[in-house]
């Protein structure tokens, strides 16, 4: 029983720890779709890290009247669980009008293929200075 309360304990402090770190991120950004992510992303894990706290408590005091082999304080559990997963869905679509707004893919080939003309043209402008050399190198002998 020790270890279970230990691993719960330990999850709570790294989920809180997390919060507070999603807190100190979303200070540093501007208002936009980023931030709005970040919020999102935060009340997911607020309910996850709620949902630990409830289960550590639940196990270190092991209370509750049983009915059907489930007790009470089982059921806020699950509603937390239900609302993180609701969270996941909203912030999931989020990030998709994320993905939508910034587009990056489309835009990456593009800079990769301009990049890949510009390391082009530097050695055939060398080409052509070198060539240009010899040529008046050529006509200075003359």
């Amino acid at each position: 029983m020790v270890h279970i309360a230990a691993v719960g304990i330990t999850t709570v402090i790294f989920g809180i720890a997390s919060l507070i770190l999603i807190s100190r991120a979303r200070k540093k950004l501007s208002e936009g779709s980023i931030r709005r992510f970040m919020d999102n992303f935060a009340i997911c894990l607020a309910f996850i890290v709620t949902f630990s706290i409830w289960q550590t408590v639940r196990n270190i005091y092991e209370s509750g009247l049983e009915l059907n082999h489930a007790t009470y304080l089982t059921y806020p559990e699950y509603i937390f669980i239900i609302f993180a997963y609701i969270a996941f869905i909203i912030t999931s679509f989020r990030t998709q009008k994320i993905s939508e707004e910034f587009g990056f893919k489309e835009q990456g080939r593009r800079i990769g293929k301009l990049v890949t003309e510009k390391a082009q043209k530097p050695s055939e402008n060398a080409e052509a200075a070198l060539a240009k050399k010899q040529k008046k190198s050529r006509q200075n002998r003359k």
